[in-house]
């Protein structure tokens, strides 16, 4: 075998950060996706949304605003709402509403 020198070697581009510990957010048997939960105590749940946004809440309060989030992320991903316990699986996207222009108008008045 050849001596060669490592540092010619080209850096590598990947890397594996981690371990990351968080729970899925299950609303009426379905996981609402772009949304993870991390226990921070026994009665407090900090709540992530895209990996990026999170706020803390009591269970009690989570058990509130999280099927508020995972029907505002449904109908941000194009469908009606989040599926509920009579929605055998998710609804067909709705049709994208076509974008309006507000136009302000000003009276004129006249002599």
């Amino acid at each position: 075998m050849q001596e060669h020198d490592c540092s010619a070697l080209p850096s590598f581009r990947v890397s594996f950060p981690g371990p990351f510990t968080h729970h899925d957010v299950v609303v009426n048997g379905w996981r609402v996706p772009y949304l993870q939960a991390r226990m921070t105590t026994e009665d407090r749940v900090t709540l992530v949304i895209d990996r990026r946004l999170g706020v803390t809440f009591s269970v009690e309060e989570a058990e509130r605003i999280v099927p508020f989030v995972a029907d505002a992320i449904a109908v941000a991903m194009g469908y009606g709402a989040h599926p509920d316990d009579s929605t055998p699986r998710p609804r067909p996207r709705a049709p994208y509403p076509r974008p309006e222009r507000i136009v302000d108008l000003l009276s004129v008045e006249s002599d």
